[in-house]
């Protein structure tokens, strides 16, 4: 495990760079792409142990920290999704100098993934392979989960966004009314089309816009776009039964489609 900064003096991005385990040759490399907030926290050992098993497998991986979160320079009050989509290129280029490969695999949970995907459509010419684990189809969907979470009190079914008072504190991370309007408009559906590279989207918690998702996929077709539907603890969200658990079907899953 080699901790580092990369990116800019404006914009220093905290990493985790794992190098291929001994033995293999080759350049095949992966950046990892968390989630926001407290899955963040919840999902931190399952991305390491993701990391490890790539490594094991031959890739070299670099997992982030977005700017404003983790270890990384910036508060959350001055981050944003395009912000997010630029430090994922910076990994890419870091990566990519790092290991001497021109092509790369990217690898999201939750919203992490759906930034990767928005992100590959905007410069997917460096992205062979774009795993979505769990990803965030509907941002509206998303940001009722985060308000139900902080306001128990709200309906699932409908509240008005001017309502809300921001900033939400929401499980000790703060919420802007700017970052709360930019994961409202989040739709994985707008820039499917647009990615070119293969795609395996895994889904462990279904939810109604994948229905949507679905019905789209159908309806105009997407290449080599594959879903699959799997049982397993989402890595997450806080969980006393499942406390110190990894995703072990979803982690050797991810590997397997890779070789």
């Amino acid at each position: 495990m080699n901790p580092f900064y990369f990116g800019s003096s404006q914009r220093r991005i905290f990493g985790i760079y794992e190098p291929a385990a001994s033995g293999f040759r080759g350049n095949r490399a992966a950046v990892l792409c968390y989630p926001w907030g407290a899955e963040y926290l919840h999902a931190h050992r399952a991305m390491r142990q993701l990391a490890l098993k790539l490594s094991a497998a031959g890739f070299h991986t670099l997992r982030f920290d977005f700017f404003g979160t983790g270890d990384s320079a910036g508060d959350m009050v001055d981050a944003d999704i395009k912000g997010w989509e630029t430090d994922v290129e910076l990994a890419i280029r870091e990566i990519k100098d790092i290991v001497g490969t021109n092509r790369v695999t990217l690898i999201g949970l939750r919203l992490g993934a759906t930034i990767a995907a928005s992100a590959t459509a905007t410069f997917g010419k460096d992205v062979e392979a774009l795993i979505l684990w769990d990803p965030i189809v509907s941002g509206e969907e998303y940001l009722r989960s985060l308000v139900k979470a902080t306001q128990p009190s709200k309906s699932r079914l409908f509240f008005a966004l001017a309502d809300l008072q921001a900033p939400l504190e929401v499980q000790g991370f703060p919420l802007t009314l700017d970052l709360m309007r930019e994961f409202e408009s989040v739709d994985l559906r707008h820039c499917i089309f647009r990615i070119s590279a293969r795609t395996l989207m895994l889904v462990t918690e279904r939810c109604p816009s994948h229905e949507f998702l679905l019905t789209l996929l159908r309806e105009h077709g997407r290449g080599p776009f594959e879903i699959e539907f799997m049982t397993s603890a989402p890595p997450w969200i806080a969980d006393p039964a499942n406390i110190g658990m990894a995703p072990v079907e979803v982690v050797k899953r991810i590997v397997n489609w890779l070789e």
